[in-house]
């Protein structure tokens, strides 16, 4: 102890030497002003420990001040004897001098302070025990949330549009098995992959930081994908026609980068609401049964009265059977929607229908494929018999087989088939946000970041709905879908009297616009 107080004396004297000199100094010069902090830091040294005997390592740091008041600089730096007065160099002070752990972040730095340092002086032959001093840095600045990048060339629209068609057959399983987890076991049900997926691209557009990597995790787009914007609008066709709409209040000002970028891609020109409910809702209503030839009609019951966003996507398609069925065949048969139950629906009959089929073994499965219109074709996946479950089927599809049966039928013939099937007509509404939080995808509810679409953090999705309408008959299907969902149809290859899952599937882009199941045609 006593060692360690003879020790403390010259530091004292040390500190009241340097405040004299600086006093000094401003005396001379009044137009200086400088503040000076000493920083000490003591620690043993091993070496003369070893002799009992105490000797400290000491690093000094000063701040000074700017001489402009409104600008304040930091400057650390280890002081060498040089620096002392010549009563304080007795003592070595960078011989075993020993660094400070980095303390400069503590340092009361305001109004944009600068920090540098210089690494003190440190015996060769005795390393230091203590942390080195690491120069400070400025948090990074926060990311600048840049609108995408949509002048895409013809390859990179071209690679864009192959990827895409990956994605909507991975994306589409997804929204099955969300879907199938919301609904009743038993229950008929369809939707549209590429209605929502062209929603929550459209949405892709404004997005930031994690909402975008979020969004592009659960549509399986490549990180920063912004030629898929493009893409997505090359693949309309004459066989549907897919529109979005942005529906927002007065008060929330969207970014003109975005309207344009909409504008370009989807379509659209934002529409501003009014406070009135319920003009809002017939507004809304009224634009969705214009796009899907008022098969949909009452897409939305009722709005929130602080609604603020709203963006609304509808599908519709109307295609006709390659080969048309003979309405004079069509007859009530019988369904099994069970084992032991059955129901009878009108069935339609042709006796040498051209249907493109095979068996999955591995799935216990019945593949066929019918052909429509403009590209488009009915995909079905059967039980083999009676004996087997459709949730059997359900739970062993996955994208890599769904891709590779869809494969295979692309390269198989059709062949005169004796075929029955059941005339359809569903019709399902589904709460789409329930949906996306099943598919784990909160943001919509928590954290939601368009910073692209506008500066306003408020903003938030207060309601989503996926209806879709499906109707397949003798002359061919006809199906909608708006805000979520659409249709799909049947098809077997020998004769369809049990539930299915069935695809709507575009071949020529590879991607299924419409996808669900049926176990009674008849509800």
């Amino acid at each position: 102890m006593a060692a360690r107080l003879t020790l403390l004396l010259p530091l004292l004297l040390l500190v009241l030497a340097a405040r004299a000199d600086v006093d000094h100094g401003s005396r001379k010069e009044k137009t200086k002003k400088y503040g000076i902090l000493l920083i000490l830091s003591i620690g043993k040294n091993e070496s003369q420990a070893a002799q009992d005997k105490s000797k400290e390592g000491i690093t000094i740091q000063k701040v000074v001040k700017n001489k402009n008041p409104g600008e304040r600089i930091v400057d650390l730096h280890s002081i060498s004897s040089m620096d002392l007065p010549a009563q304080a160099t007795s003592e070595p002070l960078t011989e075993n001098a020993t660094k400070l752990p980095n303390s400069s972040t503590h340092l009361p730095t305001e109004d944009h302070a600068k920090l540098t340092t210089q690494p003190t002086t440190q015996s060769p032959t005795e390393p230091s025990t203590l942390p080195t001093t690491q120069p400070t840095t400025q948090a990074p600045p926060e990311p600048v949330c840049l609108a995408p990048d949509t002048s895409c060339s013809e390859i990179k629209t071209q690679e864009a549009k192959t990827m895409l068609g990956t994605a909507l057959t991975d994306f589409s399983l997804k929204l099955y098995k969300a879907f199938s987890s919301v609904k009743q076991v038993d229950s008929n049900m369809v939707f549209s992959p590429f209605s929502i997926a062209s929603l929550l691209t459209n949405i892709l557009l404004g997005a930031g930081n994690t909402t975008k990597g979020n969004l592009e995790e659960i549509l399986s787009y490549p990180k920063d994908s912004d030629c898929v914007h493009q893409a997505l609008k090359n693949l309309s066709t004459s066989g549907f026609i897919s529109a979005s709409q942005i529906f927002h209040s007065p008060d929330l000002i969207l970014k003109e980068n975005f309207m344009n970028a909409s504008q370009t891609l989807y379509g659209n020109q934002p529409m501003t609401l009014s406070n009135d409910s319920e003009a809002n809702l017939a507004l809304i209503n009224s634009w969705v049964a214009n796009q899907t030839n008022n098969k949909i009609i009452n897409l939305l019951k009722s709005l929130p009265s602080d609604i603020r966003f709203v963006l609304v996507n509808s599908i519709y398609l109307k295609a006709k059977w390659k080969k048309t069925f003979d309405p004079q065949k069509t007859s009530l048969e019988t369904f099994y929607p069970k084992s032991k139950v059955k129901v009878k629906v009108p069935m339609m009959k042709s006796e040498k229908y051209p249907v493109t089929h095979f068996t999955d073994s591995n799935l216990k499965t019945r593949v066929g494929l019918l052909q429509l219109s403009d590209d488009l074709s009915l995909v079905i996946l059967l039980p083999q018999h009676l004996g087997i479950q459709l949730a059997e089927i359900e739970m062993g599809l996955n994208s890599q087989i769904l891709s590779a049966i869809l494969e295979k039928l692309g390269k198989s013939k059709s062949q005169p088939t004796l075929l029955s099937m059941p005339r359809l007509n569903v019709d399902t509404s589904q709460d789409l946000l329930e949906i996306l939080e099943k598919m784990e995808f909160f943001d919509f509810a928590y954290d939601l970041n368009l910073c692209g679409l506008t500066d306003d953090p408020e903003i938030q999705v207060s309601a989503a709905r996926h209806q879709t309408m499906l109707e397949l008959n003798e002359s061919g299907v006809e199906a909608t879908a708006a805000s979520s969902i659409s249709l799909a149809r049947t098809m077997s290859i020998f004769e369809v009297r049990q539930p299915f899952i069935f695809l709507l599937w575009h071949q020529k882009y590879k991607f299924p616009l419409f996808m669900g199941r049926i176990y009674n045609p008849s509800s």
